[in-house]
């Protein structure tokens, strides 16, 4: 189990569990983790998926881009838990089912 948590703005400290995979945007019809606060957050921005313990984050094609050390992701990337990265101008992390990074 882990979790993606917020780290700013009106929905910082919310989190979203999930097991395998999550899809990050607006529309909380097709996000589990709905950012419906962020205008700059596409219906559908991002995912983050688990597979054999490695956590990977891609973009969906979204307009303004997920963020990763300060540079757009282009290709999807390894993310260690607890590093934070920016869809729209939300700042997020993936934590443990504990809550820890």
């Amino acid at each position: 189990m882990y979790i993606i948590e917020a780290m700013n703005g009106p929905l910082d400290g919310k989190r979203w569990p999930f097991e395998r995979d999550i899809t990050i945007g607006r529309d909380e019809h097709v996000a589990q983790a709905a950012l419906t606060t962020d205008r700059s957050v596409s219906r559908r921005h991002a995912s983050v998926t688990v597979d054999n313990g490695e956590v990977v984050l891609s973009d969906a094609g979204s307009s303004n881009g997920t963020i990763v050390g300060g540079q757009a992701i282009e290709a999807p990337v390894r993310l260690q838990l607890g590093h934070p990265f920016r869809v729209g101008s939300t700042m997020l992390r993936v934590l443990d089912a504990s809550g820890r990074p």
